[in-house]
């Protein structure tokens, strides 16, 4: 996979032209939806920048199934939960009543912060454990130039 991430302008085109199709400018829009516009144009943008990834195609078929139903979706709400506390806790269950071996914690560790990672990725529960780290890298270095998009974007807006 290669190293290189496109322009950032190449970023602000896409997302730009994707929000002038999705017509957030429209005063019936409430601030729920107009959100729930400007994520899918962001997600369209940064899938469309990467076409060859394996998480782009995941992104794009699930922005895919979620425009074909033409219907905002309802917003599921589920308890916050700190990511630090949830990857730095041991795995319940895991450990035997007497002392366990190091490696044996350490896999339990490794594991359950794959299962972690496997969700936050999109397309992560289709993939190997090393195709997933390399497509995670790569998502990581897309999500921080739409970061620098929309931080210029508010910027020029100010």
């Amino acid at each position: 996979m290669p190293d290189i991430i496109p322009s950032k302008h190449v970023l602000l085109k896409n997302f730009l032209s994707g929000l002038r199709r999705r017509n957030i400018t429209n005063k019936n829009m409430t601030v729920l939806e107009r959100k729930r516009e400007i994520k899918f144009s962001a997600n369209l943008a940064m899938a469309s920048v990467r076409k060859e990834a394996k998480w782009s195609s995941a992104l794009m078929a699930d922005l895919s199934s979620k425009f074909q139903r033409k219907a905002v979706l309802p917003l599921k709400y589920r308890r916050v939960v700190s990511r630090r506390y949830k990857l730095s806790r041991g795995v319940k269950g895991t450990r035997p009543r007497h002392a366990a071996k190091a490696t044996v914690i350490a896999k339990c560790i490794i594991k359950k912060r794959e299962q972690v990672l496997r969700r936050l990725v999109p397309g992560g529960k289709r993939m190997d454990e090393f195709t997933l780290l390399d497509e995670t890298l790569d998502y990581i270095k897309l999500l921080k130039a739409q970061v620098d998009v929309m931080r210029l974007l508010v910027k020029a807006l100010e």
